[in-house]
């Protein structure tokens, strides 16, 4: 019998990423024998991993990784990933490739055109428009990302993007690629009725909150504004970081001059909602440098607001509309002084009473919910006797 066969690939480690294993295992339940994972092999993670009966990962171990960094062997580098991936999967009956952010893209495309496969790209963010100033020059790296999108997106069969601003970028851009929403929204199963003890293993004191930072600790996040902003004398509330990245330095210099000030080993995903609700304040502070970060709709957001924490928010147009919407916590330029004339203001009681009721305002919020949107999109991406067959 033909074992009907979904490639997920990702230019990266896979090793924290929380959406490739909610959308993998939700389509696990529904369609195709078997789901195969193709990511990067480095130092520190396995080659080979199983997740479950059908789902493995394989990372691509490059016999190229050594040599230089410049753009020439970085290209050769890549043109071995993407080859190896094919070769590998080019015999199974792949019916859809699932293209994780552009560098997956040429995957793909490459597969529909040997061998008619179906292709899904999925952009985790407004990538082309990733980290360059407004009125910045586009670097060439940036030149070659734009065409690369703007050839291959006609090819892909549908596209799912994470924000609504993303979304309408792309649909007035590409009128006539399918455009769909799926929000990076944690699973309910995910959300522990049980919190991990935060506030006391930190011993933060009863008359101050505790604010909670997750994910990548990168620039352009509000990190340097919220260190900055948490060490002023007048503001008593507390601020842990929980992740890993390049402003680890930074954050480990403040930790000296500041002891309201912490930073926490990263957790495995299923296990972050529990950890937030042990917080009072999820922060999300990104900076509006560029218009991938202007539109982001972050994942930190949301499992913030699942562990039933309110969230103090930029004022961007996606994440503010979610936090206004559903009365989910507070909007704030982000720069310091605004930040700390915040910070100074709010009370314990000003955030319980927030938090009242959170959970049920935000309900609607699951991944449940955004996982049946990306079911849909499988059953018409399949061919019809396909997805019959499949779904038997």
């Amino acid at each position: 019998m033909t074992i009907s066969v979904n490639l997920h690939v990702a230019l990266n480690n896979f090793k924290c990423d929380s959406r490739i294993l909610k959308e993998t295992k939700s389509i696990a339940c529904n369609f195709f024998d078997k789901i195969y994972i193709a990511a990067l092999w480095e130092n520190g993670v396995e080659e080979k991993e199983v997740l479950d009966k059908k789902r493995e990962v394989w990372r691509v171990r490059l016999k190229s990784r050594e040599l230089p960094k410049d753009i020439f062997f970085q290209t050769l580098k890549y043109i071995e990933w993407m080859a190896r991936i094919y070769f590998r999967y080019k015999k199974e009956n792949v019916l859809v490739v699932h293209c994780h952010d552009l560098a997956a893209l040429p995957v793909g495309v490459l597969f529909k055109l040997c061998k008619k496969t179906r292709v899904i790209y999925d952009a985790h963010e407004l990538e082309t428009e990733q980290e360059i100033g407004y009125h910045d020059k586009p670097s060439l790296r940036k030149r070659i990302s734009w065409w690369i999108e703007r050839l291959l997106i006609p090819a892909v069969d549908t596209m799912i993007t994470v924000s609504p601003s993303i979304q309408r970028w792309y649909a007035e851009r590409f009128p006539q690629v399918s455009i769909n929403l799926v929000r990076n929204i944690p699973s309910i199963s995910q959300n522990q009725s049980f919190s991990y003890p935060l506030r006391e293993k930190l011993k933060v004191p009863q008359n101050a909150l505790l604010f909670l930072y997750l994910g990548i600790l990168g620039t352009s996040r509000g990190i340097q504004i919220a260190l900055k902003a948490f060490q002023d004398p007048h503001v008593i509330h507390h601020l842990a970081f929980m992740g890993n990245g390049p402003l680890h330095g930074n954050i480990v210099d403040a930790i000296k001059n500041c002891p309201r000030i912490y930073l926490i080993d990263p957790v495995p995903p299923e296990e972050v909602t529990r950890y937030c609700s042990g917080a009072d304040v999820g922060i999300c502070l990104y900076e509006d440098t560029c218009l991938s970060l202007r539109y982001s709709l972050p994942n930190k957001l949301f499992e913030s607001l699942l562990s039933g924490i309110p969230v103090l928010a930029s004022d961007l147009p996606d994440q503010a509309e979610i936090v206004r919407t559903h009365n989910a916590g507070w909007v704030v330029q982000n720069n310091t002084d605004s930040l700390v004339q915040f910070l100074k203001e709010l009370t314990i009681e000003k955030a319980k009473q927030m938090g009242n009721g959170l959970k049920e305002r935000v309900k609607d919020l699951s991944w449940e919910n955004e996982a049946n949107v990306l079911l849909q999109l499988y059953e018409k991406v399949l061919p019809k006797m396909q997805t019959t067959k499949l779904l038997k």
